[in-house]
């Protein structure tokens, strides 16, 4: 469109020049070098016209051959890309279906053949070098990778970081990725979890929600390992204890081992009360025994609301010899000697175990019945022997 606008206004500049020179009358001198030459204004303009010419032609000209030499260079490039594509595709083809050993070895050879290496390959390679443990190798590779860039680069880096258990490197390597990805977020609570760095896990567990990078299930494992892994640390603060307890999940308040560990930890930061509430919660929810009895050994022996709590219980499960066993202990506790050994008993007619032998003997030893306090205690030992040996006493 441009050559084709060019051109008429050229002709329109030709027919211009022509028809004033062809009603104008007159001539033109030239002077130079020494010499004047005398020119009809018409040659004049004929000349003027030709020069005008000939200098678009030369500037088309050469357009022409500089647009030429660029084509034919992209030509070229997309020739010799489109072979290099080829070339890669065949070869990746070749060891798609080769052990770790042979991988490296092929990867290796193509990569002193070739002048130009693909991203892919050099990948491939890194990751067959650091199957085979050629670490050397391996960070060659990954050298020549972070000198491309890529999200997915510093990505690879970090799983193959965390196979040496350097979840710290990895971490750093995971920190230089631009834009997250489910995939980098799930291998950024790996090298947390590795670290035991729960906190952190917790803080990032919206983003797990936020890619997808886990099912329910999944999901639902990490944030209770997370949290018990806070709870746990005796360095936890009591305000972390309760924050860690009011943000969590209804699926994971009902867990027994966080319910266990929760209340351990808020009644060694003395508050036995909340424990407490949390226990009773959790037995009216679904029951356990280890639950019972970390309720009896932390409850306040001056209240009698364990009692009552215990034998609202006992209506529905009569024949719980645990509870029983707890239900003694509650009343010994509270100098009700008479109901703490008729609990007892009861324990130790349905299920004679080590345990309510102990408790007996414990009881009879305060009531000062010293003879049964024994007999109770050889009793126990019996039957601990028995345990130790056999996994029963009966």
């Amino acid at each position: 469109m441009k050559s084709i606008l060019s051109l008429l206004f050229i002709g329109c500049l030709a027919f211009a020049f022509v028809t004033f020179a062809k009603y104008s009358d007159g001539e033109v001198s030239v002077t130079g070098f020494n010499h004047q030459v005398e020119l009809s204004l018409t040659v004049f303009v004929l000349l003027q016209l030709g020069l005008i010419v000939f200098s678009y032609l030369t500037i088309r000209i050469f357009s022409f051959i500089f647009s030429s030499k660029k084509r034919l260079t992209a030509f070229l490039q997309s020739r010799r890309s489109h072979k290099e594509s080829l070339k890669l595709k065949e070869f990746i083809k070749k060891i798609i279906t080769m052990d770790t050993s042979s991988l490296y070895r092929e990867t290796q050879k193509y990569i002193r053949s070739n002048s130009e290496i693909s991203e892919e390959i050099l990948l491939i390679s890194a990751r067959a070098a650091h199957a085979e443990s050629e670490y050397s190798a391996r960070d060659e590779c990954i050298s020549q990778l972070e000198a491309i860039g890529g999200d997915e680069v510093f990505l690879a880096k970090a799983l193959m970081l965390m196979d040496e258990n350097r979840h710290h490197d990895a971490l750093a390597s995971l920190d230089q990725i631009k834009k997250k990805s489910a995939g980098s977020v799930k291998a950024q609570i790996r090298a947390l979890r590795m670290g035991r760095n729960w906190e952190q896990v917790l803080l990032r567990m919206k983003d797990l929600k936020k890619f997808k990078a886990m099912d329910a299930n999944a999901f639902h494992k990490v944030e209770l390992e997370s949290r018990l892994g806070v709870v746990t640390e005796p360095k936890t603060s009591l305000k972390t204890l309760i924050a860690i307890f009011k943000q969590s999940s209804k699926e994971i308040g009902q867990e027994t081992k966080f319910v266990l560990a929760i209340s351990e930890a808020l009644s060694t930061h003395g508050e036995v009360s909340m424990a407490e509430g949390i226990l009773v919660k959790q037995l009216d929810f679904s029951w356990d025994d280890d639950v019972l009895t970390l309720y009896v050994q932390i409850s306040d022996s001056q209240s009698q609301e364990p009692l009552k709590n215990a034998e609202r219980w006992l209506e529905t499960q009569p024949r719980n010899a645990k509870l029983l066993i707890a239900l003694g202990a509650l009343c010994r506790d509270r100098e009700l000697w008479g109901k703490s050994e008729s609990y007892f008993r009861a324990s130790e007619a349905l299920f004679g175990s080590p345990e309510v032998a102990h408790e007996l003997s414990n009881l009879y030893r305060i009531m000062g019945r010293s003879e049964e306090s024994r007999r109770q205690l050889e009793l126990y030992a019996e039957r601990q022997v028995a345990l130790d040996s056999k996994g029963s006493w009966v």
